[in-house]
């Protein structure tokens, strides 16, 4: 019977409870220390804050899955990952403090010497066990012998990787190559100890207990080995990787009780979908409240310029060709679809795959005179600040859309899509993203859209996203600060 590995974050188990016992020594050492005794302090429970700290400190290792690489991390690369857990502690602790007590009930010298001794314990901590760990991983006697079953122009890669694999629980004890008889050779310090022809009894002899058929499981030439091994009940590992995908972007899954490898450009965790529905719902929930306040502002100003409804609906496409109706503050006059076709020529885009124009006569207020010169109005305001993106929030709040994410395109755009241009709608769709804060957003062809969102999916991170957000405010700041001069200038 085959003793599967941990998985999860229970299998990162003892470095939690190691962190745990760091940061509960930490605090107890400033908390007793001479120099915090002699500070003056509203705690009225410490031993209980400090349980409520332990606690959410475990709460946040679960949640961010800090640990999901400290095995394969670099001490700098530690180094850095604590530092930011620490920090993300600290806010928390603060956080706690105020709603438990209405205030910081520690001096702050108190609280960031405690910090800084977390992050030294810590750290000191995780890298130490996992030298250990590494000590007892290359200690050959406790690895569980491994016979590989390969394609010979594989071999060589699968046997060093096996073999270098500093925390590696198997260690290689022979190979089988598929393709010839090589038996009395090396490859990779390992030996080839059979052919096809005699492999089921070299396993039965040699008590082998595991078996990696590397890419080799649809081979007809394998088939009876298989089997074999099936009867003699030993324990199977196939590896079949999927033509041009990464291996980290493939996993194990199951449907209708079918074991299936699912490759994908990205997969997202069910942790982090949680922490990002849960993001683009708090920010939905803000941006809805500064909607209503924006549309009571510019509101009777759009009114005034051309009568009709303030919000504009349009049909668009969303993840994986869901239709959804997006919502957009009317910046364009009541007969702007019927006048595009009119426009097409002036299209920034002469691919045709997005529809841009400088000076926009479809535009509220704009209007460009008999001499040439051209005079914007209110619906160019709110276009070139983005203000008549902030009905989206309510998409947001709907689920259609994610706060950073890829644009969705119009049912008639959706229509021109060729086989590759599909990649950038396997998300949901975002308020902003990687191509609206690009500077040549206006000018960039479809194509190189399309990778910017697929760049984005690939390497898709909650950091990233507020990257995204971070650059997308700061671009409209600039848009307001340009507009503002452009007004005074127009005057």
């Amino acid at each position: 019977m085959h003793k599967r590995n941990l998985q999860g974050w229970f299998q990162h188990f003892d470095f939690i409870v190691i962190d745990e016992l760091c940061l509960i020594l930490s605090l107890l050492a400033v908390m007793v220390s001479p120099a915090t005794v002699k500070e003056r302090y509203t705690e009225q429970n410490p031993l209980g804050l400090m349980m409520l700290i332990a606690e959410m400190n475990f709460l946040l290792i679960i949640v961010s899955n800090f640990l999901d690489t400290v095995l394969q991390n670099s001490n700098g690369e530690e180094l850095a990952l604590t530092g930011k857990h620490c920090f993300y502690l600290l806010s928390l602790s603060v956080l706690g403090m105020l709603i438990r007590n209405g205030e910081v009930s520690y001096p702050r010298i108190t609280i960031f010497t405690c910090t800084i001794v977390y992050l030294l314990l810590s750290y000191t901590t995780r890298i130490s066990w996992k030298s250990i760990l590494i000590h007892r991983a290359r200690n050959r006697e406790s690895q569980r012998a491994l016979l590989v079953v390969t394609h010979e122009n594989r071999a060589k890669e699968i046997l060093h990787r096996l073999k270098s694999s500093s925390l590696a629980s198997y260690s290689p004890k022979g190979v089988i190559l598929i393709e010839r008889d090589a038996q009395g050779e090396t490859i990779e310090g390992v030996p080839v100890v059979a052919n096809m022809c005699n492999a089921a009894d070299y396993i039965c002899r040699s008590w082998t207990a595991e078996v990696l058929f590397f890419n080799a499981s649809q081979d007809e030439r394998v088939q009876p080995l298989i089997e074999c091994c099936r009867d003699m009940a030993l324990t199977m590992h196939f590896y079949m990787p999927v033509q041009g995908m990464s291996e980290h972007k493939q996993v194990i899954e199951r449907i209708a009780g079918f074991e299936v490898l699912t490759a994908n450009l990205n997969f997202m965790t069910p942790h982090d979908a949680f922490l990002k529905r849960v993001f683009d719902v708090l920010m939905g929930l803000v941006g809805s409240m500064v909607t209503l306040l924006a549309l009571a502002v510019i509101g009777p100003m759009i009114k005034k310029a051309s009568p009709g409804p303030l919000i504009f609906k349009q049909e668009r496409i969303g993840e994986n060709g869901k239709r959804f109706t997006m919502y957009k503050i009317r910046s364009m006059y009541m007969d702007a679809d019927r006048r595009k076709a009119e426009l097409a020529e002036q299209n920034s885009h002469s691919d045709g795959m997005l529809f841009k124009m400088d000076f926009d006569p479809r535009v509220i207020g704009n209007v460009q005179n008999k001499d040439g010169t051209r005079k914007r109005g209110i619906g160019d305001l709110i276009r070139r600040t983005n203000l008549d993106e902030l009905p989206q929030f309510f998409n947001v709040l709907k689920g259609d859309m994610s706060v950073v994410g890829t644009r969705p395109p119009t049912v008639d755009e959706w229509e021109k899509y060729k086989d590759h241009h599909r990649a950038r709608m396997s998300i949901r769709p975002g308020l902003t993203g990687l191509w609206q804060i690009n500077k040549r957003k206006d000018t960039m062809p479809f194509d190189e859209v399309v990778k910017l969102d697929t760049d984005y999916i690939a390497n898709w991170s909650l950091g990233g996203d507020l990257r995204i957000i971070l650059q997308t405010v700061g671009s409209m700041l600039r848009n307001i600060k340009g507009q503002g001069t452009m007004q005074v200038s127009n005057a």
